[in-house]
């Protein structure tokens, strides 16, 4: 390992304590892409500090992918909680399931289901149910559409549900040897009314330490256009992750 990339590696490994909120699981990181087989995997963060008030972070995710000849499954599990005082201030837990069928030539066909509980923030439940087209444009950039239903609970308990178009955009560029950036572009606008729209952007720098542990640190922004009731617009975060594959 060179004298920059340790530079660069402990840089990562001091991150976690600027951490700013709990950060949008990123679908498009760490898929097991064109591999056959069953593959698991394990992120997580942890930050503490003691003083005036103490305070407690985790973040927990783990992935299974499970990839035959021309069908690829995978499921993200992810559990975090934020505490302070011993008090809880932020809890947020998520499921996502995702089937993708090789359809034809760079075109593959994608079926997902979502469900995502946030009951101190956003909303308290967020359910989806999808599909569409994802097309592999080269080795490092992908495009997908479709269309989702979206039902969410506010943190009065009112049941909403849209139906909306979806797409994302997703490219990955080596900034050098075992590092790399990646972004990720996702905008939902509404089937029947395009003004209300959620829209998400994620940014992350990836520093491959061997070929089981990664560390990368990633920035995301959410925003909705027209936010459930008690909601604020947008959300950001930053925070460091650290993922390992068992495989």
């Amino acid at each position: 390992m060179s004298q920059q990339q340790n530079k660069i590696f402990l840089l990562f490994l001091l991150l976690p304590s600027i951490a700013l909120s709990q950060t949008i699981v990123n679908i498009e990181e760490l898929r097991n892409e064109g591999k056959e087989g069953f593959f698991a995997g394990l992120g997580f963060a942890l930050n503490a500090s003691r003083g005036n008030k103490d305070r407690d972070f985790y973040s927990l995710d783990l992935r299974f992918d499970y990839n035959l000849d021309d069908l690829e499954n995978f499921m993200i599990l992810r559990k975090s909680e934020r505490k302070i005082n011993q008090n809880v201030t932020d809890i947020s837990q998520l499921i996502h399931i995702r089937s993708v069928f090789d359809t034809y030539n760079q075109y593959n066909t994608e079926f997902f289901i979502q469900s995502a509980k946030n009951p101190f923030r956003l909303f308290r439940e967020r359910n989806l149910l999808g599909t569409g087209l994802r097309m592999i444009i080269d080795d490092q950039m992908r495009f997908g559409a479709g269309v989702i239903y979206e039902e969410e609970t506010d943190l009065e308990n009112l049941v909403t549900d849209t139906t909306r178009f979806s797409a994302y955009f997703h490219d990955n560029f080596e900034v050098a040897e075992n590092i790399n950036f990646n972004t990720t572009i996702y905008y939902q606008p509404g089937v029947s009314d395009f003004s209300d729209y959620k829209a998400s952007f994620l940014m992350a720098f990836s520093f491959k330490v061997n070929e089981k542990f990664n560390i990368s640190l990633q920035y995301d922004i959410a925003y909705d256009s027209d936010p459930i009731k008690n909601a604020v617009k947008d959300d950001q975060g930053l925070s460091t992750k650290f993922s390992y594959s068992f495989n």
